[in-house]
């Protein structure tokens, strides 16, 4: 990265990291980038260190930008602040050396259940813009949709003040999963846009509930992303340019994610998929964990961290009563172990995270998109 383009970083990120190379940019040109070659960014959650070299390398190999990101509530169940995430995600990059391949910094699900949370997120995106974050995303999806959009005109106004990427939510991501009412309708979406932009606030992208659900689709249930519907939501919401994001990829078919593009979705979010990779645990063709019928894993020997070590968390995730999904919570407890594990167990997260990382750039278009990120910054 030359002097010219690091003085093409968003201001919260020079002033943080005022002599770093890497290429840690404002979300909002991935975004124009992959909407002007019909491409998706590849959003990954991040909920331990493990899989991070992989993808970095991966993004490097392919010229692919990512966008690195972390919900307000995996920050309860990870080791992670928004100080120590930025930092990680640099110098992972760094060290590395990554100097060419631009990514972003993503604040994925600023949850807003009631509108008394609205301080306390209001304090959190103010952390998130000191740290470097470069790109966020306001949910206030689970109150009614006057409140939404109250809390989410309230909240928007620093992220819009300071240029950087805003990403928006309309019905809630999995609620009434299945039901045709939970789903968000396109006169919903074009009313929710078109107030936030009458009130001055512009945001690149809006999250859906179109079927997707967050984790592991356990028993009979299955992936049931409705491209139907997200074509009409984005159709009615091109008056003011927005695209869709995508929640909820984990569990989804590399050929149907191929497909995103046709129908509006720009940024697709994956998070569980990297955790089972670091877990080792056995997946289907989709990524979804292979689960027994009382909703235990398959472990791999050949894969993630060691046999050992899994039998202990997953001991410690029936005497907590984290089982099921809540096995994420396991990335807090046993961060610290995973933090040193030997160089053979790295190495095979990290082999095995750059294979599917590839496979994902691939599925999304985004092979040697990056040169087209810097015409937008």
């Amino acid at each position: 990265m030359t002097k010219q383009n690091m003085e093409l970083r968003p201001e919260n990120v020079k002033k943080r990291f005022p002599d770093s190379l890497v290429p840690l940019v404002n979300g909002k040109a991935l975004i124009a980038a992959a909407k002007k070659h019909n491409a998706m960014i590849m959003a990954a959650n991040m909920r331990c260190r493990l899989p991070v070299a992989g993808i970095v390398q991966a993004s490097m190999a392919a010229k692919a930008p990512v966008m690195y990101e972390i919900a307000k509530s995996e920050m309860t169940y990870t080791e992670f602040s928004p100080k120590t995430f930025v930092e990680f995600i640099v110098q992972e990059n760094e060290r590395l050396g990554n100097t060419e391949v631009p990514f972003a910094i993503h604040a994925d699900h600023l949850t807003v259940k009631k509108m008394e949370d609205v301080e306390s997120v209001r304090n959190l995106i103010a952390q998130e813009l000191e740290a470097g974050f470069t790109s966020f995303a306001i949910d206030a999806s689970h109150m009614e949709n006057e409140k939404n959009l109250a809390a989410t005109l309230e909240l928007a106004k620093p992220i819009i003040e300071a240029g950087l990427s805003l990403e928006v939510e309309l019905g809630e991501i999995g609620a009434k999963s299945g039901k045709a009412e939970g789903f968000t309708q396109p006169e919903e979406a074009e009313w929710f846009i078109g107030e936030l932009n009458k009130n001055g606030i512009r945001p690149d992208l809006l999250a859906i509930n179109n079927g997707s659900i967050h984790g592991t689709y356990f028993g009979t249930a299955h992936e049931g992303i409705q491209l139907d519907l997200t074509r009409k939501i984005w159709d009615a919401i091109q008056p003011w340019g927005v695209d869709i994001a995508q929640h909820g990829i984990t569990g989804t078919s590399l050929d149907k994610i191929s497909l995103f593009i046709q129908y509006g979705i720009r940024k697709g979010n994956v998070g569980t998929f990297w955790q089972n990779i670091s877990f080792g645990l056995g997946m289907n063709q989709n990524g979804n964990a292979i689960t027994t019928e009382n909703r235990e894993y398959v472990k791999r020997p050949y894969r993630g961290v060691p046999d050992e070590l899994w039998q202990e968390m997953w001991r410690w995730a029936v005497e907590t009563g984290n089982t099921g999904g809540d096995i994420k919570k396991a990335n807090k407890a046993f961060a610290a172990r995973f933090n040193v594990l030997s160089t053979e167990y790295k190495n095979r997260i990290t082999a095995q995270t750059f294979e599917e990382a590839i496979r994902l750039f691939e599925a999304t278009h985004s092979i040697g998109l990056a040169e087209g990120v810097w015409d937008f910054l």
